[in-house]
């Protein structure tokens, strides 16, 4: 089985006990005996007969009395599925039969897969006085020798025969699942158009831009007459243009600056590479 069967299956049986499931459970009920035998002509003092309640009323009240958990309810239906493949097709029984079965196979349920559950003579009370104590014994004894004592129930069990139940869980699951897919998709494009650009500091910029053009400027095997000559010569020339105040001419390509209020581009011709580099002492 696929897992999408095994998650509907857990769902389901976390669910509380629904109308749907008593009806599923009365229509796998009826199935395994379809023939019954007509209702005996009873006297007036046969109230037993008189008080035999419809198939699901019957259901109803057992699980109102017992607060039945869903997964033992529902665990019912395989001991019903396994009554249906043992008995003949042609089995019939009386009227009270398919109430007898279902209750056994109720109690085989609850005895089997909890840690505890009511005893026979408190089923026996919760069918209003339909059955006694020794008719509990007697279904109960009768339904462990048809199934052989083989009580195991395993996942593939109860998703074959819960496959009605489980479908429109699984149909509720996969629009649950595209429609998360749908927003995450979206959420995705809107973090992504919406995503703010981190502004550039320019003091780092700047600070960046003269460390490249500092160490491209000097080369390490360059003399130090070499170097206090050309820091001299940067000197002289900056000082020079500062007597003429004129802004001397480089050969280079000045500085682009970036207005980051504006967010235009300017280009500052005072800013002369020959002023850099006086600027930090060279």
């Amino acid at each position: 089985m696929s897992q999408e069967h095994k998650k509907a299956l857990r769902v389901l049986m976390k669910s509380p006990v629904t109308d749907d499931m008593i009806k599923f459970l009365t229509n796998t009920t009826l199935q395994v005996l379809p023939a019954s035998l007509p209702t005996p002509p009873t006297s007036p003092s046969d109230s037993k007969q008189q008080r035999l309640p419809s198939l699901m009323t019957f259901i109803t009240k057992l699980v109102r009395y017992t607060n039945v958990y869903t997964s033992t309810l529902l665990t019912t239906t395989c001991y019903l599925k396994k009554l249906q493949r043992i008995l003949p097709k042609d089995a019939t029984g009386l009227p009270s039969t398919i109430h007898r079965m279902f209750l056994a196979c109720l109690i085989i349920s609850a005895k089997y897969h909890n840690d505890s559950s009511p005893l026979n003579k408190h089923w026996a009370e919760y069918t209003d006085g339909l059955f006694s104590l020794e008719d509990v014994n007697l279904m109960e004894m009768q339904l462990l020798a048809l199934l052989n004592w083989d009580l195991r129930i395993n996942e593939n069990d109860l998703i074959l025969d819960l496959r009605h139940l489980l479908e429109p869980i699984m149909r509720d699951l996969e629009i649950s699942y595209q429609r998360k897919k749908i927003l995450k998709s979206k959420s995705e494009q809107h973090q992504y158009i919406q995503r703010p650009v981190s502004p550039i500091s320019p003091t780092k910029s700047y600070n960046k831009f003269y460390r490249q053009v500092s160490s491209s400027s000097i080369d390490s095997n360059m003399s130090s007459a070499t170097l206090t000559e050309s820091m001299s010569a940067s000197s002289s020339r900056y000082s020079l243009a500062q007597s003429r105040s004129i802004t001397p001419v480089s050969e280079k390509t000045p500085l682009v600056l970036n207005d980051l209020k504006t967010g235009y581009r300017s280009t500052d011709e005072s800013w002369d590479f020959e002023q850099i580099m006086a600027q930090y002492g060279f």
